[in-house]
C-alpha cells in the first residue's frame, strides 16, 4: 500500500499542473473564398475576435477542478518515563515515542476515474488503519481496509492468587497482535446488478501467561498464541426501483495453534503440600490445534411493493466443521485425586472433531395506513446446533441453541409536535447442553420466556427544545442464564434546548432496575446515568468553540454464589459510583496577526468510588500554527494518571509532547 500512496501523490502533482493552451482550427477554406470586397470587413473581424480570444480562453483559477488533495498530518512523539506500574500503563495507553503518521487524507479526481486513501496512526501506534478506493465509474470500484492493532493486557491485581504473597504478575496476561485486511471489488456500479468478490484475511499472534491445571494446583506458564482466518466471498447485488437485494455465497478456513510451555520448576499456587507431598511442574508442553472450515449462504432483501408497505428480510446458513488435536506432556509431581495416587509423568493425546450447522434469518414489515401512523412488525431467529465427537470413546455430546423473537410496535403523531409509541415484545427459546458434575442427568435443558412492554414519548415544544422518553418493562417466566436479566425496567431519556443561536444544552437520562426472584437464583442489579452536555459557538465559532459534558454514573450488583470447594453460599457484592467531566475549547487566535493560530485545550477526568476506586486524569493542550500556504506547524502536549485507592501498585503517570507539520 506504500508504494500505491506514493505514485497516487505523484500522480496527482503531476496532473495539477496547467495544460497548455490549445489553438483553435484555422478558418475554413469556404470562408477564404469569399468576394474579394468582403475580404477588408472579414479581415476586421477576425482581428476583433482574434484581440477577444486570449480573454475567452484564460479559464478563472478558482473553477479549474482540484484534481488531486491532500491533508497530511506527519509529527514526532516522545515522553517522560512512566513513573509507577508499566503494565498498567500499556493496558490503558501504551503510546510509545518516535515519529509517526499521525493521520492522512487524499483524495484523487479526473475525468471518469477517482481514488480515495484514508489513514491513522502509521509508525507504531497500537491502532493503526488504512482505507485505499479506486473507482472508474460505470465499470468497477475496488475497495481496501487494513488494521492491526496491538492489544496488551497484564494488570497485576487480575487474575493473581498470589498478590497476598507480594506477587504483582497476573495469571491472564496477553502481548498480542492482530492484523486484518479486508479486500472486495464490485463490477458496474451503479447498474441494476452488481456482481462483487472479496477477501478477508484475519490474523492474530502473540504471547501471554495462562495457567496449566492439574488436580490440586495450577501453575502460570508460557502461552504462545497463533490462528488465522481466510474468508472468501462473492454475489450479486440487485439495485432496482422498489427491491434491494443481496445474494452472497462464501467460504471460511481457520485455524487455531495455541500451546502452553516450560522449561524449570515452578510450585504454582498451592502455598501448602498435598498429602504430606510438595506439588511442582518441571516440564511442560500443551499444544491445541484446531483446522476448520466453513461454507454459507447469504441473502438480503428490502422492497417496497405499494407506497404504504415496506418489507425486509434476512438469512443466513452456515455449517462449519472443525478438527482438534491436543498434546499434552508434562513432568514434576502430581496427584490424581480419584485414586489418591502420585505420578510423575504424564502423556495425553485426543483427536476430536465438530459439526455446527446454524440458521439465522429475520423479517420486518413496516406499514403506513396514514400519514401519521406507522405499524413495525419483525421476526427474528436463530438456531444453532453442535455435534462433538471424541475419537477412541463414546463420549459425545450434542449442543442445541434456538432464539426468537417476535416484536410488534406503533408510532403515531397527533400532532406534528407529539410522537408516541407503543408495542410487545415476546421472546422465547430454549437450549441443551451438558450437564455440571453434581447433576443426577447427563443433559440439562434450559428454557426462555420473556414478555416486554413497549412505551415511549417525543415532544418538540419548540424549534428549540425537544424530549423524547423511552421505557421496557420485561417479565420473565424462564431464563437460561443466572445473570440474564429476568424482571427489569429500562428508561432512556434525552433533551435538547437552544437556549442561544450560539448556546445548545442537552441531557440524558438511563436508568436500568432488574431483579431475579429466588427461584431463579437471586441476582439484583441497579445501573442509573445522568449526564449533562453543552455546545457553545459564539459568532458560529468562527473564534471560539466551547464542548463539554458532565456525566454521573451508579452500579450496584448482588448475586448469591456457591463457593466450589465447600459448597456454601456466600454473597458477591459490587458498587461502583462514577463522575467522569470531558471538556474541549478552542480559540482561534485573529487579533493583528495575518495568519490564524488555533489553541486547544481541554482533557478528560474519570473518579469513582464503591469497590474499585480509581482516579483517571488526562488533560491535553495543542497549539495549532500556519507557516505557509497548505503547511501548518502543530505541537500538543498530553499527561496520563492514574491512581487506586486500594491497588496502589497499578498506579502510573506520564507526560508526553508531540510536534509536527500538517500539509493540507
Amino acid at each position: 500500500m506504500k508504494p500505491a500512496l506514493i505514485a497516487l501523490l505523484m500522480a496527482g502533482i503531476l496532473c495539477s499542473q496547467d495544460k497548455p493552451a490549445q489553438d483553435k482550427p484555422a478558418p475554413q477554406e469556404a470562408k477564404q473564398a469569399a468576394p474579394a470586397k468582403e475580404a477588408p470587413k472579414e479581415e476586421a473581424k477576425t482581428e476583433a475576435k482574434a484581440e477577444e480570444k486570449p480573454a475567452e480562453a484564460a479559464p478563472d483559477a478558482a473553477a479549474v477542478e482540484r484534481m488531486f488533495e491532500i491533508d497530511l498530518e506527519v509529527g514526532t512523539r516522545w515522553q517522560q518515563n512512566v513513573l509507577g506500574n508499566r503494565d498498567t500503563y500499556r493496558s490503558v495507553v501504551n503510546l510509545g515515542e518516535g515519529v509517526r503518521i499521525m493521520n492522512w487524507d487524499t483524495r484523487f479526481h479526473k475525468d471518469a476515474w477517482s481514488a480515495t486513501s484514508r489513514g491513522a496512526g502509521w509508525g507504531g501506534d497500537p491502532s493503526e488503519w488504512l482505507n485505499f478506493q479506486l473507482e472508474r465509474q460505470k465499470y468497477f470500484r475496488f475497495n481496501a481496509d487494513h488494521r492491526n492493532t496491538a492489544y496488551f493486557n497484564a494488570l497485576p491485581s487480575f487474575a493473581n492468587p498470589l498478590l497476598d504473597r507480594g506477587i504483582y504478575a497476573s495469571q491472564r496476561a496477553f502481548d498480542t497482535h492482530r492484523k486484518l485486511t479486508d479486500l472486495q471489488v464490485d463490477f458496474m456500479p451503479g447498474a441494476k446488478l452488481i456482481p462483487f468478490f472479496g477477501f478477508m484475511r484475519d490474523r492474530g499472534f502473540g504471547r501471554g501467561t495462562s495457567n496449566f491445571v492439574a488436580d490440586s494446583n495450577e501453575y502460570p506458564v508460557l502461552t504462545n498464541l497463533n490462528d488465522r482466518t481466510n474468508l472468501y466471498r462473492g454475489g450479486v447485488r440487485v439495485e432496482l426501483k422498489r427491491l434491494h437485494a443481496t445474494l452472497e455465497q462464501g467460504g471460511i478456513q481457520f485455524n487455531d495453534d495455541q500451546n502452553l510451555v516450560n522449561a524449570g520448576r515452578i510450585e504454582g499456587n498451592r502455598p501448602i503440600p498435598a498429602l504430606g507431598q510438595t506439588l511442582f511442574l518441571n516440564n511442560l508442553l500443551q499444544a491445541y490445534q484446531v483446522d476448520g472450515s466453513s461454507i454459507y449462504t447469504k441473502a438480503l432483501m428490502t422492497a417496497q411493493p405499494v407506497g404504504w408497505l415496506d418489507v425486509s428480510g434476512a438469512f443466513q446458513y452456515s455449517r462449519p466443521k472443525s478438527d482438534v488435536n491436543y498434546r499434552q506432556e508434562n513432568d514434576g509431581r502430581f496427584v490424581d485425586l480419584d485414586s489418591l495416587l502420585f505420578f510423575n509423568t504424564q502423556s495425553i493425546r485426543l483427536v476430536s472433531a465438530a459439526r455446527q450447522p446454524h440458521t439465522t434469518g429475520n423479517l420486518g414489515l413496516e406499514l403506513r395506513p396514514y400519514s401519521s401512523v406507522r405499524v413495525m412488525s419483525s421476526y427474528v431467529t436463530d438456531r444453532l446446533q453442535s455435534e462433538p465427537t471424541l475419537s477412541g470413546t463414546p463420549l459425545a455430546e450434542r449442543l442445541e441453541w434456538n432464539y426468537n423473537q417476535h416484536q410488534t410496535e406503533a408510532i403515531v403523531e397527533p400532532t406534528h409536535r407529539i410522537t408516541l409509541r407503543g408495542g410487545y415484545r415476546y421472546v422465547w427459546g430454549d437450549g441443551l447442553a451438558r450437564s455440571g458434575q453434581l447433576s443426577p442427568t447427563s443433559t440439562e435443558r434450559t428454557e426462555l420466556k420473556r414478555h416486554v412492554a413497549l412505551g415511549g414519548a417525543g415532544f418538540r415544544a419548540t424549534d428549540k427544545a425537544s424530549l423524547n422518553a423511552d421505557v421496557e418493562i420485561a417479565r420473565s417466566d424462564r431464563v437460561m442464564f443466572r445473570t440474564s436479566l429476568t424482571d427489569y425496567e429500562r428508561i432512556r431519556m434525552r433533551g435538547r434546548y437552544q437556549l442561544l443561536t450560539s448556546l445548545r444544552l442537552y441531557g440524558t437520562v438511563q436508568i436500568l432496575n432488574n431483579s431475579n426472584p429466588p427461584s431463579f437464583n437471586r441476582f439484583e442489579f441497579r445501573s442509573h446515568q445522568t449526564a449533562l452536555g453543552l455546545q457553545w459557538m459564539p459568532s458560529g465559532g468562527n473564534t471560539i468553540q466551547m464542548t463539554g459534558e458532565y456525566s454521573r454514573a451508579a452500579v450496584k450488583s448482588e448475586m448469591d454464589y456457591l463457593i466450589p470447594q465447600v459448597l456454601q453460599s456466600t454473597l458477591s457484592h459490587y458498587r461502583e459510583n462514577t463522575h467522569t467531566i470531558t471538556g474541549l475549547v478552542q480559540w482561534r487566535i485573529a487579533a493583528g496577526w495575518t495568519w490564524h493560530p488555533m489553541l486547544s485545550a481541554g482533557g478528560s477526568l474519570y473518579l469513582t468510588s464503591g469497590t474499585r476506586p480509581t482516579d483517571y486524569y488526562q488533560p491535553v493542550v495543542r497549539l495549532n500554527t500556519p507557516l505557509v500556504s497548505h503547511l501548518d506547524l502543530f505541537a500538543e502536549y498530553r499527561y496520563y494518571g492514574l491512581s487506586q485507592q486500594i491497588y496502589h501498585f497499578e498506579g502510573f503517570r506520564t507526560h508526553q509532547g508531540a510536534v509536527g507539520v500538517r500539509i493540507h
